[in-house]
């Protein structure tokens, strides 16, 4: 099964006005799909442990395929899994896909680039080693989590 390695799963809504003249969900949505995913994440998986007001991360790089389109009436889910830890950076796989029969089909593929940053001093920082224990165990746990 394509989604057996991840472990972190948001439901999505789509809304009316992510629909554009052909009926599908417009492309520029599937960002926005990603966002939560990777919000939803860090929210699960770094809980109290991150001061979104004083460090979090930017997204430096994304990129995206799309695959098949997503409709307006849909079961939408983004697949979130952290595929590597750098320095100061981390990677983050996404798949965002739809739910027919109980099965989910993959529509769009993405890897995005976090950096890790201070914002009060505005400058790229260390991953702090918490964050890193944080994700090191969450994807290393043995049971899937969902949102």
């Amino acid at each position: 099964m394509l989604f057996k390695d991840y472990k972190h799963i948001t439901p999505i809504q789509v809304r009316f006005s992510d629909i554009d003249r052909l009926g599908h969900v417009n492309n520029a949505c599937y960002l926005s799909y990603s966002e939560l995913g990777r919000i939803s994440y860090f929210n699960d998986v770094y809980k109290e442990n991150i001061n979104w007001d004083e460090k979090g991360f930017v997204l430096a790089r994304i990129e995206l395929d799309y695959i098949l389109p997503l409709f307006l009436r849909d079961e939408i889910y983004c697949f979130s899994k952290v595929i590597k830890t750098g320095t100061k950076s981390i990677t983050l796989k996404n798949s965002i896909a739809k739910k027919i029969n109980n099965e989910f089909i993959e529509c769009a593929a993405g890897i995005c680039v976090l950096v890790a940053m201070d914002y009060l001093t505005d400058k790229s920082i260390v991953l702090p080693q918490k964050w890193v224990e944080l994700t090191l165990n969450f994807e290393e746990a043995e049971k899937p989590r969902t949102n």
